[in-house]
């Protein structure tokens, strides 16, 4: 399938014009580490927020990854596969590079104790990832970037990445809504990706909180809720994104 940015017509397109091809999609699953998750304290957030969020990025991460694993475009050699199956698992983690966190931007050192104890090129993953969403090897294996500032693009080779592995549509999750999430969604449409956001797997301190940060993203990205996005990836072939027969959904169901 060719690009889909050579779809756009400015002016003309709009960002729902463009449902998810999972041949071109990925999921980015944004800073959902015990280090982040513990230094929010709120009520709302550890009673309502993260428990939703976590909950519908585990139902995300199962459904990317099975169709990462499973599904095989239509008409492509096996030796094409590797490059254009899509579905991407991937996992942005803050985490310095430096057993002391000298590399950490300039930005994160100003910002006081919040970053006392930032994990560091020493910890493993199960010291830094949460048990119920942690990256796998399982299949063809999840990816993970260690970034060290706000925005992920900024801080990180992720543009390069995501271009080698033909990605043009990212489904962002995590956390938080209004900081590090708007950061990269914003930034991310800048560079020429189609974004959707998930509202009820990203979270923050506050509940205006969150509705602010949606607020400030709409204007760059689809906002689908869980549900949603499960019920249009249920509906999408892997190879160009047409609707599958009842047949072809229920495999995979």
């Amino acid at each position: 399938m060719s690009s889909l940015r050579e779809s756009i017509r400015g002016g003309k397109s709009k960002r729902t014009d463009f449902p998810l091809v999972l041949s071109k999609a990925a999921l980015l699953i944004i800073d959902v580490q015990r280090y982040c998750c513990g230094k929010v304290t709120t009520e709302y957030y550890q009673k309502d927020a993260l428990p939703k969020m976590t909950s519908n990025i585990q139902i995300l991460t199962e459904l990317f990854r099975l169709q990462r694993d499973t599904a095989k475009p239509k008409g492509e050699p096996d030796a094409l596969v590797p490059n254009t199956c899509g579905c991407e698992v991937i996992f942005v983690m803050i985490q310095s590079k430096t057993n002391d966190g000298r590399d950490l931007s300039i930005d994160y050192k100003l910002s006081g104790p919040n970053f006392a104890g930032c994990p560091t090129v020493n910890c493993s993953y199960a010291d830094i990832f949460l048990p119920s969403i942690m990256p796998s090897t399982d299949g063809r294996g999840d990816i993970v970037v260690s970034k060290t500032a706000c925005s992920v693009f900024n801080s990180t080779n992720i543009d390069y990445l995501l271009r080698n592995l033909f990605v043009e549509q990212l489904v962002v999750v995590g956390q938080l809504t209004d900081q590090c999430v708007e950061s990269a969604v914003r930034d991310a449409a800048d560079l020429g990706y189609l974004v959707t956001v998930v509202e009820d797997a990203c979270a923050t301190h506050t509940k205006e909180r969150h509705e602010k940060g949606l607020q400030g993203m709409q204007g760059f990205c689809r906002i689908l809720t869980t549900l949603e996005l499960v019920k249009e990836v249920q509906k999408l072939d892997l190879a160009d994104g047409a609707p599958a027969t009842p047949s072809e959904s229920q495999s995979r169901s």
